[in-house]
């Protein structure tokens, strides 16, 4: 016996019979999504998590099992390959910018090989000690899930997307236990829309998934473990203001220069002469490279793995839990934190940019963290600066990081917010992550995420674009001249008018200059296969009466809006008080004001 999905006009039927709004089966659908999500992150995060204790146990056994753990990023390179070959994808970017490439170009429809491609090879890649994240990757899942589920119930294109932003949202929310970043990263980086049609079922998924993470897991701490006993609760101060505004800065121009390197990695693999396949293993044996180098310079006599290796979360709890460390030798610890932030970079873009597996999440935090733990030792070192705290400076470097690096300053303050439970801290922490954003958006216009599809020429669409249709007023626009006409005019007299003005559409008025029709060029020049039949006809019978005019005082998406139901290359405008027509608004004054003003964002 075969199942047939339900199709929407009989979701919709449902819905009617029982008095509900129209997308209701879409909240439903999302709270499925949700639940769905929450148990595949934690069984992802946990498979991950559970290698990586296990190698670094392993590390710990002794010399020679310490310097294997060090060389198992080829290792881990060599199983990534193995995953890619078998669910291979023409696409050489990771997850996040893979499901932003579904959303803006291919209709929200992703290939169901891209969950396990992504599952196995960032599980492969991460375990082993390469530089990544795992929150790229369970976003692509909970999307690839999202798209596949919508298309399974054959919902349209509009849904199938919310979907998949529900999917990404939910895994997202129950790998941090923070419901609100999970919705506002992919509103703020993969949607980029805030519609209520949106934002509704999203928060529904995200809040799902983490109260479904919540029961398995029978337990409400954060990733980190941070209590609210270890922060604080002194509101912001003036005095501290400056500080966090330059940590801003200081992160925002990282995150810029992270976007950059990255971009830089990926160009210089793509260039090499080499088998694409073998590719990550380079990568990988650089990392191994850079792995040896820092041994041999630390030399502390003991058995962990670097720092850099993974996804860094260790070295956060670290940062977290022992902020006192930060009061003795200050200078000391300022260009060892500096260096590690450095040599994270590195790692990252060694390990994703010669083609691994993993996001771009983790690495971010680990870098935005040690830079705030920086700062903090300078305000140690330098008497005259007023200190900082070392745990808030890492808290707030973190969301900054994560703000600045995804031009997304909603999700990053969020996260962390959502880590710490602290209303102390949102102060400085909003404050440090719209000055961060500021300033990579300053520095470079791209973020982590939107560069590796830069580089394929594909340019997304923001919020902020479409406002610039919606605060342009048709009267700040300078018009085409209108030639007006009477309807009793021969349609032979309007084409010898047309030749001399080089017109092709006309406004037709009445005999006291009020708009009364228009004349598409269109029409004229399908009548002019019959010529001599010109002379017989009126321009009454070449007018369009259904071409409702534009005002003065409308805005250009208005506009937009009426062009896209008639196939004109102009629209006449006229005056609301007197109806006299005082020009055309053509499509391309639109297209014209619309990329001069993204142009400077």
């Amino acid at each position: 016996m075969n199942f047939h999905p339900p199709t929407r006009p009989a979701l919709r039927r449902i819905g009617k019979r029982l008095r509900l709004s129209q997308d209701w089966h879409v909240l439903v659908l999302a709270a499925v999504c949700g639940v769905l999500m929450g148990s595949l992150a934690l069984g992802f995060i946990g498979l991950v998590d559970w290698i990586t204790k296990q190698v670094a146990e392993f590390s710990a056994l002794g010399e020679m099992q310490h310097w294997i753990g060090i060389c198992l990023p080829i290792a881990g390179a060599l199983a990534t390959i193995a995953v890619f070959e078998a669910f291979p994808s023409s696409f050489r970017g990771h997850g996040v910018s893979r499901i932003m490439l579904a959303v803006h170009r291919e209709k929200s429809i992703l290939p169901l090989s891209v969950a396990p491609r992504q599952w196995m090879g960032s599980t492969a890649t991460i375990a082993s000690g390469g530089s990544a994240g795992p929150e790229g990757p369970i976003v692509a899942i909970g999307a690839t899930v999202g798209s596949h589920f919508a298309g399974w119930l054959r919902l349209d294109a509009g849904r199938r997307t919310t979907l998949l932003g529900c999917g990404a949202a939910a895994g997202l929310a129950a790998v941090f236990n923070a419901p609100l970043a999970g919705a506002f990263f992919v509103l703020e980086v993969i949607l980029r829309d805030f519609t209520a049609r949106t934002l509704t079922p999203i928060i529904v998924a995200a809040v799902a998934a983490t109260a479904t993470a919540q029961t398995i897991l029978q337990s409400q701490t954060p990733i980190f473990g941070i209590s609210a006993a270890q922060f604080d609760q002194t509101p912001l101060s003036l005095i501290h203001a400056p500080q966090y505004a330059l940590l801003g800065v200081i992160i925002g121009i990282a995150a810029a220069g992270f976007a950059f390197l990255m971009k830089s990695a990926h160009q210089f693999f793509q260039s090499m002469h080499a088998p694409r396949i073998v590719k990550p293993l380079i990568g990988a044996a650089l990392l191994v490279v850079c792995g040896f180098i820092w041994q041999w310079a630390s030399a502390d006599g003991t058995n962990a793995l670097p720092p850099f290796y993974g996804s860094g979360y260790g070295l956060i709890e670290r940062l977290i839990h022992q902020p006192s460390a930060t009061e003795q030798g200050a200078l000391m610890l300022m260009g060892s934190l500096a260096i590690l932030a450095m040599m994270k970079a590195l790692a990252t873009a060694l390990t994703l940019g010669s083609g691994g597996a993993g996001g771009l999440f983790a690495p971010g935090l680990v870098i935005g963290a040690t830079l705030g733990a920086t700062l903090s030792a300078v305000t140690h070192a330098i008497e005259w600066i007023p200190d900082i705290s070392p745990l808030h400076a890492v808290i707030v470097g973190m969301g900054s990081f994560v703000a600045a690096g995804a031009h997304a300053p909603l999700a990053g303050a969020f996260l962390v917010y959502e880590f710490t439970h602290s209303y102390a801290i949102l102060m400085p922490l909003l404050l440090a992550a719209v000055v961060a954003t500021v300033a990579a958006r300053l520095v470079w216009r791209e973020s982590i995420y939107s560069a590796e599809l830069s580089a394929l020429n594909i340019r997304l669409t923001t919020i902020g674009d479409h406002a610039v249709l919606r605060n342009t007023l048709i009267r700040d626009v300078p018009l085409l001249p209108a030639h007006s006409i009477q309807a009793e005019m021969c349609a032979e007299d309007l084409v010898d008018l047309g030749e001399r003005t080089a017109a092709h559409d006309f406004t037709v008025v009445d005999a006291v200059g009020r708009y009364r029709a228009f004349v598409c060029g269109s029409d004229v020049r399908s009548a002019l296969i019959y010529r001599e039949a010109l002379r017989l006809l009126t321009v009454a019978e070449l007018e369009r009466t259904d071409f409702a005019p534009l005002e003065s005082n409308d805005t250009l998406d208005t506009a937009l809006e009426r062009f896209s139901r008639h196939e004109t290359q102009t629209l006449p405008v006229v005056d609301p008080l007197t109806r006299h027509p005082i020009g055309l608004l053509s499509r391309s004054q639109i297209m014209t004001i619309y990329n001069r003003q993204a142009a400077t964002r």
